[in-house]
């Protein structure tokens, strides 16, 4: 029987797009709707199961910077030169960086001047080896000081605590870039561009602050459970162990192992989740089903 989620820490955060550019080197299609996407060459057995439910860019994108509390921000200097700062930031409802930043600062100086500028998060810190196996994303805009930002600023200081010391300065406003395209990696040979409209109209996705938990917790103590997931539903009835590496509010992702090696399988739940909430009752639901057709 499944039981509740395990309150622990978990430094690892995994997403589907990650997982896959990380164990995969070929030109795999992995998107759940259409996207702008570019693949790398070479070859590799992609995905097994039901393959048309993995997150879209753009979700995978706002979930990316719902979860980021820094990035670099790129200006412009005065003789056209690039510049990039560390910042930390947070996300606004629609998708947008909010910064705090001094007019002392030399970016600041330079989105007065011109107001073009990218912004750059990524996930490097969570990859154990080659840091571009990891997910990025790059948020091109222009910049724009935020003349009323009393409930962004408490949003920002609900993230960034400390900021408090010096959020009152005169010197400090708080600004956003305001999205106009974004380019998203997913790790070696999963890339694309997509417009603002498409980024805006996503949504991050309501397992990503306990998925990492699920997936402990699924792999310590429900090996048993993982098989059957992939066995009846994921497109591998051949095999022998299979890890949980991901979930979001499509369904599941796995590593399976097989005679022939090892496949990625995707399970998708019978609906979407709208909240973090229906994580644990979806994984039960669906196991229930299947052991009840069994």
């Amino acid at each position: 029987m499944l039981h509740c989620w395990p309150n622990r820490q978990l430094s690892r955060q995994i997403n589907a797009s990650s997982i896959f550019t990380t164990f995969s080197r070929g030109p795999i299609h992995i998107m759940r709707r259409d996207s702008e996407v570019e693949h790398g060459g070479g070859e590799a057995l992609g995905p097994l199961g039901q393959t048309d439910s993995f997150p879209n860019d753009a979700e995978l994108s706002r979930t990316l910077m719902e979860s980021s509390s820094k990035g670099v921000l790129s200006t412009l200097t005065g003789d056209g030169y690039p510049y990039g700062s560390l910042v930390s930031c947070v996300v606004s409802g629609d998708g947008n960086p909010i910064l705090l930043i001094s007019d002392l600062a030399e970016h600041t100086q330079n989105v007065r001047l011109a107001s073009r500028a990218s912004f750059l998060v990524d996930t490097a810190s969570s990859i154990d080896g080659d840091p571009l196996e990891g997910t990025r994303l790059t948020l091109v805009g222009k910049m724009e000081i935020l003349e009323d930002p009393v409930a962004l600023a408490d949003l920002y200081l609900a993230k960034h605590p400390y900021a408090a010391g010096y959020a009152d300065f005169k010197d400090f406003n708080y600004w956003q870039l305001v999205v106009e395209r974004c380019r998203f990696v997913g790790g070696f040979g999963h890339m694309s561009w997509m417009g603002a409209d498409a980024y805006f109209q996503a949504e991050p996705d309501p397992f990503s602050t306990n998925a990492s938990h699920a997936i402990d917790h699924m792999n310590d103590d429900h090996a048993d459970a993982n098989l059957v997931f992939v066995q009846e539903r994921g497109g591998v009835p051949e095999a022998s162990a299979a890890q949980m590496v991901a979930v979001d509010r499509y369904g599941m992702t796995f590593q399976v192992s097989t005679k022939d090696g090892h496949r990625f399988s995707r399970v998708a739940f019978p609906e979407v989740a709208i909240k973090s909430s229906q994580l644990e009752p979806f994984v039960i639901g669906l196991l229930q089903s299947l052991r009840d057709d069994a």
